[in-house]
């Protein structure tokens, strides 16, 4: 009789055990769609987020993060991200960073035009819940109102 490390490299996984993911020919695909927020749509370098800071407008969302806007003359949206670490631990500040993000990606239909956004994350980010953020964020962007 085989041991369950046998049994489990005999059969061929159909499903991975999260829902939307499952595998095909030995790679992972999920079923959502593309959801990634690849390379060409941030601010890498400590220059762009400068520019942004220097030249670009501002504007202060409660204590909640502080918006700093610019058009960039591309046909794209650009997004940087400041979690400094006084609003907590590595994990509030990842937290505060993964809900920009997705805040954003959201957003990338929206009606914005070319423009590189940097966010600074404030004290209040992480209470609150996703759609609030969301609303926080639409109603401070200049073009999108």
């Amino acid at each position: 009789m085989a041991s369950g490390r046998e049994k489990r490299r005999s059969g061929d996984v159909k499903f991975w055990p999260i829902a939307g993911v499952r595998v095909e020919n030995g790679l992972l695909s999920d079923s959502l769609g593309n959801q990634s927020f690849p390379k060409s749509v941030r601010l890498l370098q400590r220059s762009q987020f400068e520019a942004v800071m220097n030249r670009g407008q501002r504007t202060r969302v409660d204590t909640t993060l502080t918006l700093f806007f610019l058009s960039n003359g591309l046909n794209k949206k650009r997004l940087g991200i400041i979690a400094s670490k006084k609003i907590g631990n590595a994990v509030i500040r990842n937290r505060a960073k993964r809900m920009i993000r997705e805040v954003f990606r959201r957003l990338e239909y929206a009606g914005l035009p070319g423009m590189d956004v940097v966010v600074i994350s404030g004290k209040n980010l992480v209470s609150l819940p996703l759609s609030d953020l969301e609303t926080k964020i639409l109603n401070n962007l200049p073009a999108v109102q």
